[in-house]
């Protein structure tokens, strides 16, 4: 065996020892940095389709929701002429003089009262006391309906019903916990002795009658959010909308007529 016999072994065993620790030391933190990368596409994405799936949800709840106050808005009762069928701070009389329910509150910027015709019947002298409100922050927003008592002589204390419209909803502008002074409602003016429009007007509405001008449109807007309160993304939707309000019944009082008629159900 020649002497440059075992140089060739030792440099061919040098030419294939293989990694050393510091190349596999590096080699496994850019396959961890690959891993993560791809990790954490496919958790936006999750997250993104969640969001969809929640922002969805959310427009479903508050469009249905809207609906059925702009329905209840539509089918609203004039108790009297020039008085408009939203109850304010001052309360206002039934069709058959009777007071609105003790247990209802007065309109306000996140409750809604009005008297309405919520029903099939052709003919309706009694109607309904409605009360649309925000039960908590970022909570339910219920209908309560209260039903004329003819023998009290008044509407019950008592709701018939009470069901959620949306089981979280909230103020525009509202985000997490936080709240918003934005107003779900808003009340607009109209004189009928002058024809004349008033400005918004402050969190209590007005009537008509006794007070210079009756409320005679309401503004919506309300913030609808994922059916399951969780908005950790912000899926929450924003819907707004306007009811015109009538201030004399189709049926009440002859074109020029005053409030001293008598003899004819306002909401017939």
């Amino acid at each position: 065996m020649s002497a440059r016999g075992p140089y060739k072994v030792r440099q061919r065993l040098r030419d294939e020892r293989g990694f050393t620790l510091i190349e596999l030391l590096a080699a496994t933190l850019a396959g961890l940095v690959v891993c993560g990368a791809a990790v954490a596409i496919v958790i936006s994405a999750l997250h993104l389709s969640l969001n969809d799936g929640d922002r969805t949800d959310a427009d479903q709840q508050g469009s249905v929701a809207m609906e059925k106050i702009v329905q209840a808005l539509n089918s609203s009762c004039v108790v009297g002429y020039g008085i408009s069928p939203i109850v304010g701070a001052t309360g206002a009389s039934g069709s058959s003089g009777a007071t609105g329910s003790t247990a209802a509150p007065p309109s306000s910027n996140n409750s809604l009262t009005l008297y309405s015709s919520l029903t099939d019947t052709p003919a309706i002298t009694d109607p309904s006391e409605i009360v649309i409100y925000l039960s908590s922050t970022n909570g339910p927003l219920d209908m309560a309906t209260y039903q004329y008592s003819t023998g009290a002589s008044g509407y019950s204390a008592t709701p018939s019903s009470v069901f959620d419209l949306i089981p979280h909803a909230a103020p525009v502008g509202s985000s997490g916990a936080s709240g918003s002074t934005t107003p779900i409602f808003t009340y607009y003016g109209y004189d009928p002795s002058t024809g004349a429009l008033t400005d918004q007007f402050s969190s209590s509405p007005k009537l008509g009658a006794t007070n210079a001008a009756a409320t005679s449109e309401i503004g919506i807007n309300l913030q609808a959010q994922p059916s399951d309160g969780n908005d950790p993304l912000h899926a929450a939707v924003d819907l707004s909308d306007e009811v015109v309000l009538r201030l004399t019944a189709v049926s009440n009082y002859p074109e020029g007529g005053s409030s001293g008629a008598t003899g004819v159900s306002p909401c017939a």
